[in-house]
């Protein structure tokens, strides 16, 4: 009753004045709760955003880790040339891309104490090997290409290095068997390894007098290893080779890479007929023996894809 007195008696200036305080401090605290609000839904916001872009960076980080351990098979057409890829000789499921699993890490070995007693498991393979512990040692897998046109078609086998970190493209070995009349059980097929060419220390490549990369060995001469001479060898039995990639001594000698990011890039001289089946057998490991696989080399990486193209 009293404060009523006391504005009922008090100047009509006093009154106005302490409305408009009191109207600013009523649109001063909505001012502020509006503020707070905004303040709030935006940091809900950035929240939000922040973990869709966890989330987004984790499917793509295990998008990339899908990437880097799969080993890709692939044919490309041009025009009416057409070849298809299988796991099995009856092209049950034809298909244009293989994928095999690789592992993301994967430990040296060598091709005559742990891979070569394997060739013909690997070869009797319907796509990826994996079998007992292979796949912390080598990637390994056979498969058939066709000719699935109406008519003779010439083609390149090509095999591309697309990732090469920390020098590892120098300790691989690259092991490609073409057998051109499967499932002949006498003959398998013909052997070829690539490689890098021979190095020095600091890793630049080795040349002839010629101007031409001196090939590594497939198995180089060390810890106890004697010369690797594969004609005499039983696991090899059914299997040929390149003659040129024999030593006249008997030591298998590996084709260098071709460089520019190839491993290799070969027309076959004959088409391939129309109907006609292929088998290739493909292992890649990293050669323990090779001067090259030391300790600089751990962490690196290496990526290769396998692609027959046709030519029109």
């Amino acid at each position: 009753m009293a404060r009523t007195d006391n504005v009922a008696n008090a100047p009509i200036e006093d009154v106005q004045e302490r409305l408009r305080k009191e109207n600013e401090y009523i649109i001063k605290n909505k001012r502020v709760r509006r503020q707070s609000r905004r303040r709030t839904v935006i940091i809900i916001l950035l929240v939000f955003l922040l973990i869709m872009a966890i989330l987004a960076g984790a499917a793509y980080t295990i998008m990339q880790f899908v990437d880097d351990s799969n080993f890709r098979v692939s044919v490309s057409q041009t025009g009416r040339a057409w070849l298809s890829l299988s796991k099995d000789y009856e092209f049950t499921n034809p298909t244009s891309v293989l994928d095999v699993s690789a592992p993301k890490n994967m430990d040296n070995s060598t091709l005559c104490n742990y891979i070569d007693s394997r060739l013909h498991e690997i070869y009797d393979a319907k796509g990826g090997y994996d079998k007992d512990e292979s796949g912390k040692y080598f990637i390994a897998t056979s498969f058939y290409l066709k000719n699935s046109s109406k008519r003779p078609i010439f083609y390149r086998e090509i095999i591309t290095l697309d990732r090469a970190m920390k020098g590892m493209e120098k300790a691989i070995r690259v092991m490609v068997i073409r057998d051109l009349e499967p499932p002949d059980d006498k003959d398998l097929g013909t052997i070829t390894v690539y490689a890098a060419p021979m190095c020095d220390e600091s890793g630049n490549t080795l040349k002839d007098e010629a101007g031409n990369p001196i090939p590594e060995e497939v198995v180089p001469a060390g810890s106890g290893i004697s010369d690797y001479k594969p004609q005499t060898n039983p696991y090899y039995e059914g299997f040929s080779f390149n003659e040129e990639d024999i030593r006249a001594d008997g030591i298998w000698m590996t084709k260098p890479f071709l460089g520019d990011g190839y491993v290799m890039n070969n027309e076959p001289d004959d088409p391939l007929e129309i109907g006609q089946i292929i088998k290739y057998t493909i292992v890649i490991w990293l050669e323990g023996q090779d001067a090259q696989c030391v300790d600089r080399i751990l962490g690196g990486q290496v990526k290769l894809a396998v692609e027959f193209a046709t030519i029109d």
